[in-house]
């Protein structure tokens, strides 16, 4: 069974191993641990009376232990069983390759934790939020296959220049905020220049209201009725501030439909409104009316335009099964609104089935490409579909000179050097010494451009960003230089990470003695007091052992006393002593 790091990122498509790292178990503190030990507690005390229930059994059948920060080759044990993977990676990770993830059924997962002062919420990725939040949840059948299937979809989308730019905006501003020395000023610059970006967004690209779909479903989406619902969000189901906020009658709850892509979404904030799905099946309903209005299922001039305008490589794809992936330039269309002309930029491929052409990649097609496409003046029946006794009468066999006439008005003289056949359908006709002309007879193809390869399709049934091929032409934008930065311990953070480890100790120990436990205790009191997360950990210990019970009276007033010191405080105490079924006014 495939389970190791190792085994895993050899197995995912290559294209996309670039986004992976290792998960390097021992860089987590006992700090860490004990953040991921409070969070999933205090959310699973909570989320135990409001979340689906698939996520609860999913905990277990998906590698997830309450004590510890998963490993990720115990969750590939348990996920593979349920046909999913998991991958980490260092934080964000482009969108469409976030999705395409998502299509092969693999869970992306950072390999980051929030740090202590970020416990109830942070707008970074981290594992809390991906092990802890999205893995649960895809033990239930039909919610997997929507996730699946979004991801599918979303790796079909067309997006934008400005999309990736407002990645890239939103991924500095969460690893700056998540820096614990991070500046007022760092953050402002970073925030001012999400929000530029965010407002030169006046016309969301179709991988943009996705995104939106994406968001309102599986990062914060709630299931059952408007006043009763479950929560199955990941975004939701991660964050302590956020599971009992949606709560609240102040976030409006609205019924899930395609209308929820007009509502954009903060990912710094909590958010103002939420989105109820009546169930997980309703999910795939409300996915395939979006996907009806995509320019994958679309196709026609209209779509391709759109490609044109996101300025980066995209595919269009023809009625005969070709594919053409590059930057298109020009797609234009005939009287009728038919697309009668297709003209790429730059590095070019020619596939069919998602796999290049022998002779048709980018090595060959390296300054572009263009081609008249449409029918064949005078005949109903697509070019691509016409027999080899069709073609010799057309005058179209190798080795003969051939003048082709569109419907369009384009016209294309040659002689036929080869005919390319894929699925019994006509894909590509090779010329030489040809020439083509355009509907006012302009030269548009001249015979000391050399071979002429033809693309043969009477229209575009899919246009989407990205190539078809992406093993021989990935273009996925390489790995974001901007990486999560590296922190660096003080010695008063080192000091305290040693309690936690000792603490750590007693807990692996048959029998600790009660003068170490208590020496422990004054110097957390002495060395850190306000560190009011240690002292729920070595409480939870003692009421465990059911010993000290004086020890714990003191401890659970130095909460009180902590607790009285703001709000926030007040809030992760009572939360943290809660679930361990103590009253903290008691």
């Amino acid at each position: 069974m495939i389970t190791s790091q190792d085994a895993v990122i050899a197995s995912i498509p290559s294209y996309l191993r670039q986004f992976v790292v290792k998960q390097h178990y021992d860089e987590y503190t006992p700090q860490d641990h004990a953040v991921w030990r409070y969070v999933m507690n205090r959310n699973l005390d909570f989320l135990a009376k409001v979340a689906h229930p698939a996520y609860i059994t999913g905990l277990q059948k998906t590698g997830i232990n309450l004590e510890q920060i998963p490993h990720i080759d115990e969750m590939n044990d348990k996920l593979s069983k349920i046909g999913w993977k998991a991958v980490v990676v260092d934080g964000f990770v482009p969108p469409a390759a976030f999705m395409e993830f998502q299509a092969h059924k693999i869970l992306v997962i950072s390999a980051e934790i929030r740090n202590f002062k970020n416990i109830l919420y942070t707008p970074a990725p981290d594992i809390i939020h991906e092990a802890a939040g999205h893995a649960p949840i895809i033990a239930d059948e039909v919610y997997a296959s929507y996730l699946q299937k979004i991801g599918e979809y979303g790796s079909k989308t067309v997006f934008s220049k400005l999309d990736y730019e407002i990645y890239e905006a939103i991924r500095e501003l969460s690893i700056i905020k998540e820096y614990p020395d991070a500046t007022p000023e760092e953050v402002k610059k970073a925030e001012d220049l999400l929000e530029q970006k965010i407002a030169e967004n006046t016309n969301p690209s179709e991988s943009a209201l996705l995104a939106r779909l994406h968001w309102w479903t599986v990062e914060y989406g709630l299931i059952g009725d408007v006043n009763d619902f479950q929560i199955y969000g990941a975004g939701i189901l991660s964050s302590v501030g956020e599971s009992k906020e949606c709560m609240s009658p102040k976030v409006k709850k609205l019924p899930l439909s395609v209308d929820c892509c007009n509502y954009n979404y903060d990912i710094t904030q909590m958010q103002p409104q939420l989105f109820v799905a009546k169930s997980f099946e309703h999910l795939h309903e409300v996915l395939e009316d979006f996907a009806d209005g995509m320019c994958f299922r679309k196709g026609g001039l209209e779509s391709a335009q759109k490609v044109i305008k996101s300025a980066n490589v995209g595919t269009l794809e023809l009625s005969s099964g070709l594919q053409i992936s590059g930057v298109f330039t020009e797609v234009l269309g005939d009287a009728h609104g038919n697309p009668s002309f297709i003209k790429t930029s730059g590095l070019t491929g020619l596939a069919v089935s998602d796999k290049h052409l022998p002779g048709h990649g980018t090595d060959t097609h390296v300054e572009g490409f263009s081609a008249p496409i449409g029918l064949v003046k005078g005949h109903q029946k697509p070019l691509e579909n016409w027999s080899d006794a069709e073609l010799t009468d057309y005058g179209i066999q190798s080795g003969n000179n051939a003048t082709i006439d569109f419907e369009s008005g384009y016209q294309v003289i040659g002689k036929v050097e080869n005919i390319l056949r894929k699925n019994g359908n006509v894909v590509i006709l090779g010329f030489s010494d040809c020439t083509a002309y355009d509907p006012a007879g302009v030269k548009v193809y001249r015979p000391e451009f050399g071979t002429f390869d033809m693309a043969i399709g009477a229209s575009i049934v899919s246009a989407y960003s990205g190539s078809a091929d992406k093993v021989n032409y990935n273009v996925y934008p390489p790995k974001s230089d901007k990486k999560a930065i590296k922190v660096t311990y003080s010695d008063s953070q080192k000091h305290v990470f040693s309690l936690y480890r000792q603490l750590e100790e007693f807990r692996k120990a048959n029998e600790t003695n009660p003068k170490d436990i208590s020496k422990l205790y004054d110097t957390i009191r002495t060395s850190h007091p306000t560190d009011w997360l240690i002292l729920v950990e070595l409480l939870n210990f003692l009421k465990d052992r059911n010993q000290q019970s004086d020890l714990q009276d003191d401890i659970i007033s130095d909460l009180r006393k902590l607790s009285e010191q703001n709000e926030e405080k007040r809030d992760l105490i009572e939360a943290g002593l809660h679930y361990l079924k103590i009253n903290i006014e008691a």
